[in-house]
């Protein structure tokens, strides 16, 4: 009788008491959802007027322009906690992205990725076989042919710091995956 008493009792609490809606829309969010002046744009069906967005893997931000993109992401830490910061080295700190562009010469749409130490699929945002040009943050980065890391290994240069406004020969539009370190 006791067991079945608390079984009625977890049916009807959970029953009666659902998920909170901040749970329950953390369970819908997709970081191919983006955020785009006041609404949302789907960039698995396409960029429409957006030309540069940022994503953290959990929300994506888009922009008409990458001077707005670069606003966007403009460090928010006052400027005694950077000198606080300037003796750590660069992977403890690693603030910046790792910026993907669909033209040569940094040209094109970009979209800048921040996620570390996971891999990251480049058709979440539509970006998949497109880049054509790059910009390294303060991480390393490892840029893959096939999804989900699977190799070959772009040859170029991808240490922190690094970039390219051409791709390698044979590289032009076909990283699929990539690794910030």
């Amino acid at each position: 009788m006791r067991k079945s008493v608390f079984a009625t009792a977890l049916i009807t609490t959970v029953l009666i008491n659902p998920l909170p809606t901040a749970a329950a829309s953390e369970i819908s969010r997709s970081p191919s959802i983006a955020g785009f002046y006041g609404s949302s744009i789907d960039l698995r069906s396409g960029w429409g007027e957006a030309a540069a967005c940022a994503t953290d893997g959990i929300e994506t931000q888009c922009f008409l322009t990458e001077p707005e993109l670069d606003q966007y992401l403009a460090p928010s830490i006052g400027s005694s906690a950077m000198l606080a910061l300037s003796g750590v080295g660069i992977q403890a700190v690693c603030s910046t992205t790792v910026r993907l562009y669909s033209g040569t010469f940094f040209g094109g749409t970009v979209l800048a990725i921040s996620i570390r130490a996971s891999v990251v699929n480049l058709s979440t945002w539509s970006f998949s076989n497109v880049t054509s040009s790059y910009q390294i943050g303060s991480c390393p980065a490892t840029f893959y042919d096939g999804a989900n890391a699977v190799p070959p290994v772009y040859p170029g240069g991808t240490l922190a710091g690094a970039s390219a406004t051409v791709m390698w020969t044979g590289w032009d539009n076909r990283v699929s995956s990539l690794y910030i370190s």
